[in-house]
């Protein structure tokens, strides 16, 4: 038999208190009207009968739940993960517990409607607040305004959207210092495995990075179309390329985990043929023979800056703002620079 969870009106009842003094001593905000000696009682009693507030009742009362709802795609890959694992973290520096809706392609036909019901489930739920995960394809800041229709706060990371306040992670810039890199290793056979610049897809703007940094050393880019970040992708082409170039930069560390090895397979030594970049910085890639050189994202600033944009929402009703970050490169052996470093 299901137990009978604990409710305001049973710790008022054992205690022979009123229903609105047990209200206020509980409340984060309310608690000072209350003796300091009832209201240690009231704790007391909330905690041995194992009571735990109804967070939309007290949003409805209040107008303040405590909670923020997290909108995100994946959480499988490390990448994803990490900076999931990061906002929980800067979420409970301000006391605030997170609600997290998974929009995955759990619904193969249309991830983008997935996306929208997730995004109106977890407004319905009454979060003071939205934190967005965005996908950066076409289309996207129509959707989400229209699924939020401004009634919380919101705010997006790595790709902007419009009138609202997010996090913008600068691929351009980031996977131009990444080709820069190489080519003041002395490459001028670079190719860019992902997305074309072209492409109106979200990783469009590492494509832009290296063309870029291409262009502006008289080269020719050559692109290396693929659009997973499963590891087995990049295996394939590193054994369909062979020596067709000189050095190669990766959407991300996955890819390019598999690129090395289909490499190695066909004889090609990384970094004496090929040199290699990676990007994320997943935990594998400082360990792997050789260490794959990459660009670090910064999952903690990411998280920390989206708290901030957040409670500058909630406190201040602030004007939305867009705040820029950019990745690290750190150098390990796959490029060849740094062929004895330690990770």
């Amino acid at each position: 038999m299901k137990k009978k969870q604990a409710t305001i009106k049973d710790i008022a009842r054992q205690l022979g208190i009123s229903y609105s003094t047990v209200s206020r001593a509980l409340s984060p905000y309310a608690s000072v009207l209350v003796k300091e000696k009832t209201r240690e009682l009231v704790r007391q009693t909330a905690a041995d009968m194992d009571y735990s507030p109804n967070l939309m009742a007290r949003g409805i009362v209040m107008g303040k739940t405590g909670t923020l709802g997290l909108q995100t795609y994946q959480i499988f890959q490390e990448t994803f993960g990490n900076q999931t694992d990061q906002i929980l973290k800067a979420a409970d520096e301000y006391d605030y517990q997170i609600m997290m809706g998974v929009a995955s392609n759990r619904i193969p036909q249309n991830p983008r409607d997935d996306q929208i019901t997730q995004v109106k489930q977890l407004v319905s739920w009454g979060v003071d607040g939205l934190l967005i995960h965005t996908r950066g394809d076409e289309g996207e800041s129509e959707r989400i305004l229209d699924a939020v229709k401004e009634r919380v706060p919101v705010v997006t990371f790595f790709y902007p959207i419009q009138n609202l306040s997010g996090v913008i992670l600068d691929l351009v810039s980031d996977f131009y210092e990444a080709t820069e890199h190489l080519i003041k290793l002395g490459h001028e056979e670079i190719g860019f495995i992902g997305e074309d610049q072209n492409e109106a897809g979200s990783f469009s703007n590492k494509g832009k990075g290296y063309l870029l940094a291409m262009q502006k050393h008289g080269l020719t880019p050559q692109y290396i179309p693929v659009n997973t970040i499963y590891s087995e992708a990049g295996y394939r082409l590193g054994k369909e390329l062979g020596g067709q170039f000189t050095a190669l930069v990766c959407r991300d560390d996955y890819i390019a985990i598999g690129v090395c090895r289909g490499l190695w397979e066909s004889g090609i030594r990384v970094p004496d043929d090929v040199a290699v970049v990676g990007n994320g910085d997943i935990e594998v890639a400082a360990y792997m023979i050789p260490s794959l050189t990459t660009l670090v994202t910064p999952y903690e600033a990411i998280a920390q800056t989206v708290m901030d944009l957040m409670l500058g929402q909630l406190e201040e009703q602030a004007e939305p703002r867009q705040v820029i970050l950019k990745s690290r490169l750190v150098v390990r052996e796959s490029c060849g620079a740094n062929k004895s470093n330690k990770p």
